[in-house]
C-alpha cells in the first residue's frame, strides 16, 4: 500500500497514523492546515486551518475517540 500527498507549497511537518480507521493525518506549516487523508490517499480533508498560525505536531488519541 503506498500514498502520495502532493500540495504546492507546502511542508508536511507531523504525521500521525490512525492504522485502525485506515488514516493518516498531517500538519502542514506553510499552509497552516492540519489535515486527513486514507492510506490509500484517497480522501483528503482538511480539519483544521489557522493560516497564520504554524501546526508543527500532531497526535492519535486512540484511546479516547
Amino acid at each position: 500500500m503506498s500514498a502520495c500527498i502532493v500540495i504546492s507549497k507546502s511542508q508536511l511537518v507531523g504525521l500521525a497514523l490512525d492504522a485502525e480507521r485506515g488514516l493518516l493525518y498531517y500538519t502542514d506549516l506553510i499552509a497552516g492546515i492540519v489535515a486527513e487523508v486514507t492510506t490509500n490517499g484517497s480522501n483528503r480533508r482538511e480539519i483544521f486551518s489557522d493560516r497564520s498560525k504554524y501546526p508543527r505536531a500532531i497526535v492519535v488519541d486512540s484511546k479516547n475517540r
